[in-house]
């Protein structure tokens, strides 16, 4: 890791050159109370200071809502031709909890079976973050998300006269030398930095019991009662797994022409929360009712994970909370764990 600094009037001839020879995918304002990371190609169109995005930035790209996999062709002997649509992007002011859900996702896909189109849009997308106000929902410290050590090519941090600058890659320093004038950063500079990250972590309100999760939920897996009242008013409806920027479930289907020779495989984001997405052949459902799907999706994310790779499936960023429309509260549920186990 390289540490730096940039002066600010500095930052913004840098950004512009980047809006100039790239594809670009920032922060935009969509409305007074949205922001969505859009294509970019004006400075005047970025908006870093946003505390929220519906949808992930990094999963929507890497991991797009519909994407043809494959197209094949039908005749004496089966045709298949590979689907892989990747392109050189920067992807600009992501912050350290979505930094974090992509490198989940970055796991996920290049582990057992290797995902060629996650990867080959992973490798031509260029990751530059900086840090965002963090929402009422938000509990990424309580996760260890609210910074991120890896993931990012640059990641900027906006100090009182200068951007503190943490250059993670080769191909990072290659773009800060390239177009623009850094310096090292000094220990003064460090003792800034220090102090902003107090007070930053400061601002995050919500938080969990994370560590005790993991051996209290063995011990109410099978309370019915807990998991009825915890559940009581999930619609199944899915939006948690959507707006997640760790969920990976999705489904295959294959789109045949009319002449019955053509086709493709289609990828699409699918929810574990969705009845029919644990039915299988016959009508069996490995996971029937609500209760079943709410428990095992908090057992991905806090326990299956943490076995499977050392790390959690969920960042901490709220979007559930925020999306559910019953006001299902992992946050909440994270704590109650411990509770019912106290009684």
């Amino acid at each position: 890791m390289l540490y730096k600094v940039l002066e600010k009037d500095v930052y913004r001839d840098f950004v512009k050159t980047l809006i100039s020879k790239y594809e670009f995918i920032g922060p935009k304002k969509r409305d007074s109370a949205v922001h969505d990371f859009a294509p970019i190609k004006s400075i005047s169109e970025l908006d870093t200071n946003y505390i929220k995005t519906t949808i992930p930035p990094a999963k929507k790209l890497l991991f797009l809502p519909i994407e043809k996999l494959v197209s094949y062709e039908i005749g004496e002997k089966i045709t298949v031709m590979p689907v892989n649509k990747s392109s050189e992007k920067i992807l600009f002011g992501i912050n350290a909890w979505d930094i974090n859900g992509m490198n989940f996702l970055d796991r996920f896909f290049s582990t057992n079976l290797v995902d060629d189109n996650y990867m080959a849009k992973r490798k031509k997308l260029f990751v530059i973050g900086m840090d965002s106000e963090p929402a009422e929902t938000n509990f990424s410290l309580s996760m260890g998300t609210e910074y991120a050590k890896d993931g990012f090519d640059i990641y900027f941090t906006e100090l009182r006269k200068k951007y503190f600058v943490r250059i993670a890659t080769p191909k990072g320093n290659e773009m800060i030398e390239s177009y623009a004038k850094v310096k090292n950063a000094s220990a003064e500079d460090f003792k800034e930095f220090d102090k902003y990250m107090d007070n930053y972590r400061m601002k995050f309100k919500l938080s969990v019991d994370i560590k005790s999760f993991y051996d209290n939920f063995e011990s109410i897996y099978n309370d019915e009662d807990f998991w009825k009242r915890v559940a009581k008013n999930c619609y199944s409806c899915g939006s948690c797994n959507l707006v997640c920027p760790t969920c990976f479930c999705f489904n295959i289907r294959d789109d045949l022409e009319l002449n019955q020779i053509k086709g493709s495989k289609i990828r699409e984001w699918d929810s574990c929360m969705i009845p029919e997405y644990g039915l299988v052949a016959g009508g069996h459902n490995f996971r029937p009712n609500k209760e079943n799907r709410l428990k095992q999706r908090y057992r991905c994310k806090l326990k299956t994970f943490l076995d499977k790779f050392g790390s959690y499936a969920c960042v901490g960023c709220g979007r559930c909370i925020e999306a559910c429309m019953a006001r299902i509260n992992i946050a909440e549920d994270i704590n109650s764990v411990k509770k019912e186990v106290s009684v």
